[in-house]
């Protein structure tokens, strides 16, 4: 069985038919070291939320490519997030907060967390972009004070705790357009393979892709920032293969136990016998290569 129908079975037999587990929360704020938007992230990670930094995850490409912007790759993760949470901390914030505010799509999905020592201040940030937001939902707006970060964290963290069990939906749902199906399917894939080559999977997945006409423009960009996603949160680890030349993608034990537990809850029929065959299937593939 070719590499290509592999893919496709995890694909359309097993990833298909689990939901996930993930959140998403794109987290805005501050950029210097003791900026509380980074004591938040500790605080919402522990209670297991998924929490993007574009500067985490696009830097790299930012700088090998100078035609692109921030903001671009902000709308990529703005896309996928559940929630886009923005910490007024900084004037970069507060443009963000003006950029997000004004777009329907991502206005439902905000989260504005204000300092109260600037909450009666007739800036334009607050008679603007807050009021208008309160105005639509007076639960989207937080005031907190910087000198206590976890009382925000927890604050966050009860407020997505609720959404997220309205968030729920099946994985056959995910759209490779957003980074969020990248972070699920992945893990899926190396938990058969066991070790992955970053280009053989780079390869396949966009021609799975291609088959299913479910190709974007930014896969690349997608593939390569989920990836660095994966490795910073621990789920993956990397070495490189100097015999291969190329990196080899393995599960962490965390990363295993995140996708065990997701197989557990998979609705497809006779599924033990499922999974050995995909792994028959597999081996079959490697000792004919």
């Amino acid at each position: 069985m070719e590499l290509l129908n592999i893919y496709e079975k995890i694909y359309k037999d097993v990833f298909c038919k689990t939901f996930s587990r993930f959140f998403f929360v794109f987290l805005c704020g501050g950029a210097d070291k003791n900026n509380i938007r980074n004591r938040v992230r500790t605080y919402l990670e522990k209670e297991r939320f998924q929490v993007l930094y574009p500067e985490d995850l696009f830097m790299d490409m930012l700088n090998r490519d100078k035609n692109s912007d921030l903001l671009e790759y902000e709308n990529l993760l703005a896309d996928s997030a559940d929630v886009v949470c923005i910490i007024c901390e900084s004037m970069g914030s507060a443009v963000e907060l003006g950029a997000f505010v004004q777009s329907e799509k991502f206005e439902q999905k905000l989260i504005v967390c204000m300092n109260q020592k600037y909450a009666r201040d007739k800036s334009f940030i607050m008679m603007g972009p807050v009021k208008h937001l309160e105005k639509k939902n007076k639960e989207a707006v937080i005031r907190y004070k910087d000198t206590e970060p976890e009382k925000l964290g927890a604050a966050l963290s009860k407020k997505m705790t609720i959404l997220r069990r309205f968030a729920q939906k099946g994985n056959k749902m995910q759209s490779f357009e957003n980074i969020a199906a990248y972070i699920s399917f992945i893990p899926v894939i190396v938990y058969f393979f066991k070790d992955v080559k970053r280009k053989e999977l780079h390869k396949t997945l966009k021609e799975l892709l291609l088959k299913n006409k479910e190709l974007p423009a930014t896969y690349n960009k997608l593939f390569n920032a989920s990836l660095k996603y994966m490795v910073r949160s621990g789920s993956l680890t990397t070495r490189f293969d100097e015999n291969e030349n190329d990196e080899i993608l393995s599960l962490s034990k965390a990363g295993y136990m995140e996708v065990n537990d997701l197989l557990k809850l998979s609705y497809a029929a006779n599924r033990t016998v499922l999974h050995d065959k995909i792994r028959c299937d597999i081996l079959r593939e490697q000792l004919n290569n």
